[in-house]
Parts: structure tokens; sequence; C-alpha cells
């Protein structure tokens, strides 16, 4: 009878080592499957991390050339204005050649345009957190607002630019209207026409202090050092 019941511990005893070799077979391989789940999630993370920041590079670099297109058609209208204004707005005093150069400041109307595409994506996601530079971020979402504030400004100058340009055709006959519109009229004699206005001349000599023109520069230089940046850290 000693004999059996010896025979059984030394069964259950057995049984019981075998449980546990078992259960911490098993543990052992839920912790490693959470733990290559935790780190493929995490891959998979900052691939989205990288492709979300591939296209804000990608559209900071679409409102870096708007930026240029309208700083290049302010270029002309600072350069004219300036030059109005230094002969007394007298163009029988400034070269033909020069006027034709500068002919559009007559005459564009533009707008600064920037896309908030990617930032919206980017902030509408929860990859913010997962950015380690949050500095760069932080850059980023301010060069956002500054595009924002300088778009406000231009569209307060052009806007200013067309009530002179509106008052001043409203102040013609409607033969001389229609010339002008059709630009079939002379060039220099709608110049004359538009400087013998008031509100006009009044325009002229608002242009060079009415912006900020350093700003423009200056956030060009910052989006092509964001652009660069960006693109180092998540090509």
């Amino acid at each position: 009878m000693g004999n059996i019941d010896k025979i059984k511990s030394t069964i259950k005893g057995w049984r019981l080592g075998d449980y546990f070799r078992q259960f911490s077979i098993v543990a052992a391989g839920i912790i490693v499957t959470f733990w290559g789940s935790d780190k493929l999630t995490a891959h998979a993370r900052q691939k989205e991390v990288q492709s979300v920041m591939q296209l804000v590079a990608d559209e900071l670099k679409s409102n870096r050339k708007s930026l240029m297109g309208v700083k290049s058609l302010l270029d002309i209208d600072i350069h004219m204005s300036a030059l109005l204004i230094e002969h007394r707005v007298d163009i029988s005093t400034i070269p033909s050649d020069t006027l034709v150069k500068y002919k559009k400041f007559f005459s564009n109307m533009s707008t600064f345009d920037y896309s908030t595409d990617a930032l919206d994506v980017l902030k509408g996601s929860s990859l913010m957190q997962y950015i380690p530079d949050k500095r760069l971020l932080q850059s980023i979402l301010q060069t956002y607002h500054k595009m924002g504030k300088l778009q406000k400004n231009v569209t307060e100058y052009y806007q200013m630019k067309n009530d002179a340009v509106m008052t001043h055709l409203s102040s013609i006959k409607k033969e001389h209207r229609l010339r002008i519109i059709s630009s079939k009229g002379n060039f220099e004699e709608n110049i004359l026409s538009l400087l013998n206005n008031d509100t006009f001349v009044n325009y002229t000599a608002l242009v060079p202090n009415f912006l900020d023109w350093e700003e423009f520069s200056d956030l060009e230089q910052v989006l092509g050092e964001q652009i660069r940046i960006i693109e180092a850290k998540y090509k």
C-alpha cells in the first residue's frame, strides 16, 4: 500500500511539473507575440508618420512656389511705385522700355493662395504625438500661421489696388473705359489716365510701406529650411 501511494505521489508531481512547464511555454509565447505585435505596430506607425511628413514637405514646396509667384508681382509694384514717386508721377521722365517692363503694376491683381491639406491630415490623425522633434513640429505650425497672416495682408493690399483701379474706371467716359478694359487703348494714354486719378496716385504713394516686404523673403527662407529638414528626416 505504501508503494502505491508513493507512485501516485510521483505521478502527480510529474503532472504538476509538466503543467507549469507547459504554462511557462504558453506564457512566454504570448509575451513574445505581444512584443512582436507592438514592434510591428510601432514600425507601421513610423511609416505613417513618414508618409504624412513627406506630404507636408510637398505641400510646403507648393506653398513656397505660390509665395514666390506673388512676390515677383509685388516686386514689380514696389519698383514701379518707387519710380513714380521719384519722378513725381511724371511718366514723361521715365524711359518707355522701363514702363513696359513694369507695366503689370498698372493692371495685375493677384492673391497668395496656400494649401493646408497635408497639415490638416497630420492634425486630424493621432500621429503628431509620435513625432519626436517637437521643435520642428512647432516651427511648421507657426509657419502655416505666418502664411495665413501674410495671405490676409496680401488680400488687403490687392483690395486697395482694385478699389483704386475701379474708382478710376468709374470716373471716366464709357468709351475710354471700354478701350482700357479691352486693352485696345494706347498704353501710355491709359497710364496717364490712371495717374490723373487722385485715388490711384494715393494708392501708389502707399505701396512702399503698405506691407512688410522683408516678411516675404524671411518666410521663403523658413519654408526652404523646413523642407530641407523634413526631407532629411523622413526621406
